[in-house]
């Protein structure tokens, strides 16, 4: 049990932006200290959390700051049950790492490490050169190398960067769109929204449909992601053989249909699913990867 505690309404807002990203997490709790409570009342919360947990050394609280009336109380608390644990420093970065199931020092180290000026420059050569000079078990894929194909309109995002990429072991992200290969300015942004030690591909879908084909990515793990489904429906045409594809993000857009919470489909999309589905691959909607797989073919009839 986690207890993410806080000044006002931080610890609440944190969770939820974690669960944004990673889905519903229900080993996570919050204690939000307003005026006028008091100690007395931060403490109570706490052993309120306390009831529900069956190992005291698996109960921590995570409070914003040291010091200050969560800390304080969460330290009175421990006088009593001095097996639990007690951190400060809350934020987005710690709870998504030990949401993961990152062990906490681990997830204190990475935490720290984010903290840094964003650039333009791609930074992340020490990183790649650490994952060519440690070659493990989920680097050297013996099978195939599409270890997964994704449908999300938003790329490189939270769920795909922290989630599912480390979910998958991926060693390599590819890219696949015509439009971002023509502009310098959204190929950058993607690079630096790469994890550290992965490498990324951006290409047209007839520049992957021949990489992939000559099996450039032997014994790589690669995570191919598009944000239109008609570049998957261009390399099966060209000859890629796909297993399956996670439906799992298209925007709202004109004309379109919402058929789960986050996916909405146009016309055109859904002719791209059939021809899909008429090709032998399986269709399935997947947010993250500790959601249940669900056929999204029902989903698309039943939406349109």
């Amino acid at each position: 049990m986690y207890v993410l505690a806080s000044h006002g309404t931080y610890a609440e807002a944190t969770l939820a932006s974690c669960e944004l990203i990673a889905g519903k997490l229900p080993n996570f709790t919050t204690v939000s200290f307003h005026d006028p409570m008091s100690i007395a009342d931060l403490t109570a919360a706490y052993a309120t959390a306390f009831s529900k947990e069956t190992d005291p050394a698996s109960y921590t609280i995570i409070t914003d700051i040291p010091n200050g009336s969560p800390a304080n109380a969460a330290l009175q608390f421990k006088h009593e049950y001095p097996e639990i644990h007690i951190f400060s420093g809350l934020s987005l970065a710690l709870v998504l790492a030990l949401a993961t199931g990152t062990p906490m020092g681990e997830a204190l180290t990475q935490s720290k490490s984010i903290i840094k000026e964003l650039s333009l420059h791609d930074d992340r050569a020490d990183a790649l050169k650490q994952v060519s000079t440690n070659q493990s078990s989920a680097i050297n894929n013996t099978g195939n190398p599409l270890i997964n194909v994704r449908v999300d309109a938003r790329l490189i995002h939270g769920q795909v960067a922290t989630m599912w990429t480390r979910t998958l072991n991926a060693t390599r992200i590819m890219v696949v769109d015509d439009q971002i290969v023509k502009s310098e300015v959204q190929k950058m942004t993607l690079k630096t929204a790469v994890p550290g030690g992965v490498h990324l591909s951006i290409l047209t879908s007839v520049g992957a449909a021949k990489r992939i084909l000559a099996d450039q990515y032997q014994g790589q793990r690669v995570f191919l992601i598009v944000r239109n489904p008609k570049a998957l429906q261009e390399m099966v045409a060209a000859g890629v053989k796909f297993d399956a594809i996670n439906v799992g993000n298209l925007s709202m857009a004109a004309g379109a249909k919402q058929v789960a919470k986050s996916v909405a489909v146009t016309p055109a999309d859904v002719a791209i699913f059939d021809y899909l589905t008429e090709h032998g691959i399986k269709l399935y909607h997947q947010m993250v990867p500790n959601d249940q797989k669900v056929d999204f073919m029902p989903l698309l009839n039943k939406g349109v």
